[in-house]
């Protein structure tokens, strides 16, 4: 080719198309593939062992090298990768590669494709764990600009979200199935970053817990949304050799959400942290990830998920108090629980809030008034931003009191870990 039109022209790609397409509608033998991405050309051989396969793939790949570069253009042979798919015990031999015009093709463990790491036993484990630290690094810098009180609203917050999702999901319907336990944890401490900073929480809120609060489906589920999506695609256009029509896909994508829903809500019974505020969401876990109304806050967080100005959490987690005494009444543990329905220190705040939901106070009782009404959720936000607020108040000013026990004084940075000596076993 001596001549063609600037790059990234409208009718680059298609001009691009007509010309590359006679490289690839060569008569290939059975057994060998031609797969074509741009100018990213996949070769695929199939044989019954790895002699059989790397003689097809040779040949194969020499007859594509050929047709395209008789089109005028040259192909990077230095950069050319092979890799062997094959069962536990079906592995290459030693030195196993293959010859491309006289160059030698070394058969390798991974090949990176199209942004996937693929190894030979289809796994996937390269491949997330090379993308683990790019996803935590994305989520961490995302979530410095999503402090708990003010900065960006829900609307931006899910969009960050959304962002290190896309990173996540890329992929996903070649993946999904082959996901391991392992794996799954990768996914996992990303998507709790960018969960504790959309509902604006504690750094200690359990996974679990700041997923079911965000509404948002761990990300396996999810992954296994767009498989199954995709499977109905390629299926119906393998059939009738047309694309499906989108009301079709929108169909199969909503019974695949659904049934993701279903699943989310069965994993939640058997939650491994925050069970009180797992027990309260998951039975209402679909409407409260679909609802439209409502806004989670700093401080109606603190009251759901648990983790926040509370003698309990202060005492066992945060370790800035000496008990989980109430210190607004004689009761001998403050909890969220506590505040929201025991504590007589609020007994104005909780009669306003008993007006619009009801007398019942237990979590669940709440969440769900709070997922069916926008008025309920209303009244709970009102009611926490008023109560916290006053004990967030009264820790600060037992913080600043000079006579107060050390434990409770404030520090930050390096100072905090001497602090934690001063506690009792």
């Amino acid at each position: 080719m001596s001549c063609g039109v600037p790059q990234g022209s409208v009718l680059g790609p298609l001009l691009w198309n007509i010309g590359y397409d006679w490289a690839l509608r060569a008569d290939f033998p059975p057994g060998l593939g031609v797969i074509c991405y741009a100018d990213d050309t996949l070769v695929t051989a199939r044989g019954a062992n790895f002699q059989e396969a790397a003689r097809l793939a040779t040949g194969g790949v020499s007859l594509v090298v050929g047709r395209i570069e008789a089109l005028g253009l040259r192909v990077a042979l230095d950069k050319t990768e092979a890799l062997l798919f094959h069962g536990p015990r079906r592995g290459p031999p030693p030195g196993a590669s293959i010859v491309v015009n006289s160059v030698l093709v070394p058969v390798r463990a991974q090949m990176k494709y199209l942004g996937l790491i693929l190894d030979g036993r289809w796994l996937f484990d390269e491949h997330f764990r090379q993308l683990a630290p790019k996803l935590v690094g994305a989520a961490s810098a995302l979530g410095r600009l999503l402090p708990n009180m003010g900065g960006p609203s829900v609307a931006t917050r899910r969009l960050y979200t959304g962002v290190v999702r896309s990173m996540v999901l890329y992929g996903a319907p070649v993946w999904a199935a082959a996901l391991t336990a392992q794996n799954r944890v990768r996914l996992w401490r990303p998507q709790r970053v960018m969960a504790v900073r959309a509902i604006r929480g504690y750094r200690t809120v359990s996974t679990e817990v700041a997923c079911a609060l965000a509404g948002t489906p761990p990300w396996d589920l999810e992954a296994e949304v767009l498989a199954e999506v995709y499977r109905r695609v390629a299926d119906y256009r393998a059939e009738s050799g047309f694309r499906p029509p989108p009301e079709d896909v929108r169909e199969w994508r909503e019974a695949a959400r659904r049934a993701t829903m279903a699943r989310w809500s069965f994993r939640l019974e058997t939650p491994r942290a925050g069970f009180a505020a797992v027990e309260a969401l998951q039975p209402v876990i679909a409407e409260w990830a679909g609802r439209q109304h409502g806004t989670l806050s700093f401080r109606l967080t603190q009251v759901l998920s648990g983790h926040g100005c509370f003698g309990k959490y202060l005492h066992t987690v945060a370790r800035r108090e000496l008990s989980p005494a109430c210190h607004h009444c004689d009761c001998s543990e403050d909890s969220a629980q506590h505040t929201l329905a025991v504590c007589p220190a609020w007994a104005a705040q909780r009669r306003a809030l008993t007006a619009v939901i009801g007398v019942d106070l237990s979590l669940p009782a709440v969440v769900r008034s709070m997922a069916g009404s926008d008025s309920c959720f209303t009244a709970v936000a009102t009611f926490c931003e008023v109560v916290i607020s006053r004990k967030e108040a009264a820790e600060r000013a037992r913080e600043d009191d000079l006579h107060s026990d050390p434990i409770r004084r404030r520090r930050t940075g390096r100072r905090r870990p001497a602090y934690h000596s001063l506690m009792p076993p």
